[in-house]
């Protein structure tokens, strides 16, 4: 069979010979667990019935200058269809992060017309908890979607997946049949409540999961890039601490979302009362800011101490208590009583100080700065050990295992997701679980390069996005993302529009729910991907500005890969002209309409050279038309409609995407 030119192959041989292949992998076992469930078709052949679809550019919906709307993407549309049509993106994504529906009997919809037709654009009923097949719905559900998700990933690309318990294991062994046991890179076990609760067997829901594999572990890169002498070199150890440190930022951004870590601490020197910055919080938990204090000789505790600083919560007024040294009184926030505690509290915190190696929470070097973090050079080198724990977290020792676990301090946590949402787009969304950004922001950074693409298939609120644009703010870099949602609430509003976009555009220009931000750099297009499918007559079909729409969409350059993107020029603003790629080369169409002629001769193409010369562009001309009778060297002639469907993945001579007949589709 090697010899075979399985191109020259009619569509219905090649389904035999893959099904023939796929029986053998079951019958052999060759390439480890192969899930059986009711109603399962080979991902791939579900995959190839998926048409790509036609999309609309809403430029009301999207936001930025046009070479920033053209580096990032939130789609609106089923999302296997979705992927289908982001053909140009197949193999160029360096991360997928996604958070899909968990099969609660609350969220998971199921459209049993998928079953014999994947292009269904409707979302189904939602699948209750006394569904006997609920499961085998889900993996159906899934098993092509991972399937196109594993396509979309680079060869070293990874993929972040978010799970709870009802459906981790068959997940897992979803994702190893299709990335295989030996591309697992690990399981974070992450904290998603400051309290764990139990369900009615006893047990801690406490936490949840995210998988993480790579298409090749041998090509994926975990962690942080190597780190430079200059950068090492900004860590000493001024205290004698064996282990070299710096200092670092005891609060974090945010405080809307952390209210309750927004409170006084008094210093164990002074006496005075410190307060995060304005607009930030504490960036450690309480208890562990209270222990640390208590490393420097005296007892703290929690104490109201009138100052203020309270807020409302449903209707119940919240009062924040401070950390104070024991024994000590407070009015209105200054210190009443305690005089000799202070005292106490300072001498003894003095010769901690000059005996050196001080506890993690400092204040300055004399002692009379407000608090300060020392962040190990060890723990910046090396990361966090992997390890798991038990949900009370009372082991001094963590169990070290096959993954990895972070706590809310590190993750963040759901209400936090919750309330980091409320605070851009105000309460009403009806959303009941989002995951923090915090959580996020942390993978994005292990697992994407600097100037790498995300992907999440599954966007919800838009966490990603919002995460995305946070990392690039804060670290100054250029990642890039690509959002797919179709969501329905019981109401029938598909929120992409009126959620997820709508998030993602409030963190760009700064409009918060909770008040004016500081804007982000960034921008995205907003794309609607419509019924229907494309095909030849199709695009034959399209008027001038969906047609435009259509080649933004689908362009792509092989030599630039994913950095291959086209900026827009405005409607109307010239007669062939629409879009620059990023080497300053103008990009033409010969098309006013269907009926009209699509020609590239001598005399268009001197009003071409002149649109190019009055715009400044290179000498370079990539020029769609129906036909070219006047060609030459400096011009990239793409034939419409067969250069546009190729670049949608269509193979123009055996159309990939067309069944040759019914007998075949269901072989």
């Amino acid at each position: 069979m090697r010899d075979m030119h399985y191109d020259q192959l009619p569509h219905s041989e090649l389904i035999r010979l893959l099904t023939e292949y796929d029986r053998e992998r079951i019958e052999t076992g060759k390439d480890g667990i192969i899930m059986s469930y009711t109603g399962r078709t080979a991902p791939w052949q579900i995959i190839r019935q998926v048409q790509p679809k036609l999309t609309t550019i809403h430029d009301s919906l999207s936001i930025g200058e046009e070479i920033e709307q053209a580096q990032n993407i939130i789609m609106e549309g089923e999302n296997l269809s979705a992927m289908v049509t982001l053909y140009k993106y197949r193999g160029q994504v360096d991360l997928i992060l996604t958070d899909p529906p968990y099969n609660t009997g609350e969220d998971f919809r199921y459209n049993d017309k998928w079953d014999t037709d994947p292009n269904d654009p409707d979302l189904g009923d939602l699948v209750p908890k006394d569904d006997g097949s609920r499961h085998s719905k889900w993996l159906r559900f899934m098993t092509p979607r991972i399937w196109m998700m594993k396509d979309m990933l680079k060869p070293g690309g990874v993929i972040a997946i978010c799970i709870d318990h009802r459906e981790l294991f068959r997940l897992g062994m979803l994702m190893d049949e299709i990335f295989r046991e030996e591309n697992r890179i690990g399981i974070i076990n992450w904290q998603k409540s400051y309290s764990p609760r139990s369900d009615n067997k006893g047990i801690s829901t406490a936490t949840e999961y995210v998988l993480i594999y790579a298409r090749d572990v041998d090509k994926a890169n975990t962690g942080l890039n190597e780190r430079t002498e200059v950068m090492n070199s900004r860590y000493n150890s001024p205290d004698g601490d064996p282990d070299e440190w710096k200092s670092a930022d005891a609060s974090g951004p945010d405080d809307a979302t952390h209210k309750k870590m927004v409170y006084g601490i008094q210093s164990p020197f002074t006496g005075s009362i410190y307060y995060p910055p304005k607009g930030r919080h504490w960036v450690n938990e309480k208890s562990t800011m209270k222990r640390w204090l208590e490393t420097w000789g005296h007892e703290y505790e929690e104490k109201w101490i009138d100052d203020g600083n309270e807020f409302s919560d449903n209707g119940r007024n919240i009062r924040v208590k401070a950390l104070v040294l024991k024994s000590t009184e407070f009015k209105s926030g200054k210190l009443i009583s305690g005089h000799d505690a202070v005292q106490a509290a300072r001498e003894v915190a003095l010769r901690r100080l000059y005996e050196g190696k001080w506890p993690q929470l400092y204040f300055g070097m004399k002692g009379d700065t407000g608090p300060q973090l020392k962040r190990y050079l060890k723990d910046v080198k090396k990361g966090k050990v992997l390890m798991s724990y038990w949900a009370d977290e009372d082991y001094e020792t963590p169990l070290y295992i096959d993954s990895q676990s972070w706590d809310h301090e590190e993750s963040g946590h759901s209400q936090a997701g919750l309330k980091e949402l409320d605070a851009v787009v105000g309460r009403g969304h009806e959303f009941k679980t989002v995951k923090p950004l915090r959580l996020f922001k942390k993978i994005i950074q292990i697992w994407c390069r600097s100037d790498g693409i995300v992907l999440d298939p599954f966007a919800g609120s838009g966490t990603t996005g919002h995460a995305v644009l946070d990392l690039n703010e804060e670290t100054k870099t250029s990642r890039r993302f690509i959002l797919i949602e179709q969501g329905n609430t019981d109401k029938g509003d598909r929120y992409a529009k009126t959620l997820t976009a709508d998030r993602v555009r409030r963190v760009i220009n700064g409009e918060w729910a909770t008040g004016q931000r500081d804007p982000q750099h960034g921008g995205f297009r907003f794309i609607e991907l419509r019924k229907q499918q494309i095909d030849a007559k199709a695009v034959n079909a399209l008027a001038r500005e969906e047609m435009i729409d259509l080649l933004l969409t689908s362009y792509w350059d092989k030599a630039e890969k994913a950095k291959s993107y086209l900026r827009r020029f405005a409607a109307g603003e010239h007669h062939f002209l629409f879009g620059i790629n990023p080497r300053n080369e103008g990009f033409f169409l010969i098309w006013d309409s269907p009926e009209e002629p699509s020609v590239l001769n001598r005399e268009v193409f001197r009003s071409i050279v002149e649109e190019a010369k009055t715009n400044n562009l290179a000498a370079r001309y990539h020029v769609y038309a129906s036909s070219a009778p006047y060609t030459g060297h400096s011009i990239e002639f793409y034939k419409i409609p067969d250069k546009v469907l190729e670049h949608i993945g269509f193979n123009t001579r055996t159309d990939a995407y067309n069944v040759e007949s019914t007998e075949a589709a269901n072989v």
